[in-house]
């Protein structure tokens, strides 16, 4: 399998090995005394790479043509301000600083038959040890189990956090997202699958601790230190972080190579239906303490898997 892919990696990178990003620099950075920094036009890239294909490698010119769309349908500004992308066809998440990519980690997406949508929206709030409100949907398998250690709250099924917890120590919270979230999980072994279409829909981080810190401007020991409190703490982003679950078929690895990733949930087959997605709007300005509020508000659709 892994071979394959290498294959397909190969085809796809024919003649574009030496493309350009399109770079352009960070807007304002002259005007400001800043240092100019290249920012790599990814969509320029992509564009490059499907003129130079080959006209037989018919699964990568389609591949290039349908991320293209994908990312004009998120609206995706890789040039302005932070950035998460989620990009489930690798089953990676990518960091990025005003286009600078700062981290890179795996996760565990959706599996096929409950896929992880396509969203463009927003952090909330980093939740360190987050208790789990189990869903109406799966409260009877849960129960089904015997539920030790849970706790019943006004007819709610809570986990406490801790070690069995499957939310993990982190999870980060999406505005308007219907349940989908980013955090950690009890359950790392999943991370070293090649397939990593194995969850509920939410998105596990590998790296959630790294990105939590950098999200909110914290060193990763304090990071630590807020965890090993035990007690449930919100962080609140120092600056507005963009997220975009984008399933991108075709997309730059940490070399800036271009490379064609499979295609778990089918969405690139000829005549296949154009990919669902939702566009969340920027969230009105709101002070600190009113932010603070609205994160520490429990949400009822708290769903891990």
């Amino acid at each position: 399998m892994l071979q394959t892919r290498r294959s397909l990696a190969r085809a796809l990178l024919l003649g574009a090995a030496s493309a350009p990003f399109g770079a352009m620099f960070r807007p304002g950075a002259m005007a400001q005394g800043l240092p100019v920094v290249a920012v790599p036009d990814f969509r320029a890239q992509l564009r490059y790479a499907r003129a130079a294909m080959p006209p037989a490698n018919l699964r990568g010119r389609y591949a290039v043509d349908r991320t293209l769309e994908r990312l004009d349908d998120l609206g995706v500004d890789f040039s302005a301000g932070r950035l998460i992308l989620v990009n489930i066809a690798a089953a990676e998440l990518i960091a990025y600083d005003m286009g600078r990519e700062v981290l890179r980690s795996r996760v565990v997406v959706g599996a096929n038959k409950t896929r992880t949508p396509q969203l463009a929206t927003f952090v909330t709030s980093a939740r360190c040890n987050p208790p789990w409100y189990v869903p109406a949907s799966i409260e009877p398998e849960v129960r089904a189990t015997g539920a030790v250690g849970f706790r019943v709250v006004n007819g709610r099924l809570i986990q406490p956090p801790g070690p069995t917890n499957p939310l993990g120590p982190i999870r980060i919270g999406l505005l308007d997202s219907d349940g989908i979230f980013l955090h950690g999980t009890n359950s790392p072994a999943a991370f070293a699958r090649q397939s990593r279409a194995v969850s509920h829909g939410c998105v596990r981080v590998e790296r959630i601790r790294d990105l939590a810190a950098w999200m909110t401007d914290r060193p990763s020991p304090a990071i630590q230190a807020t965890l090993d409190t035990g007690r449930t703490i919100e962080l609140i982003p120092t600056q507005e972080v963009q997220v975009a679950l984008g399933y991108l078929t075709v997309w730059p690895d940490s070399r800036g190579r271009l490379v064609l990733h499979g295609d778990p949930y089918g969405l690139d087959v000829p005549g296949a239906r154009r990919a669902p997605y939702r566009r969340i709007p920027r969230p009105l300005p709101q002070a600190p303490d009113e932010a603070e509020a609205v994160a520490r508000a429990e949400k009822p659709e708290d769903n891990p898997l």
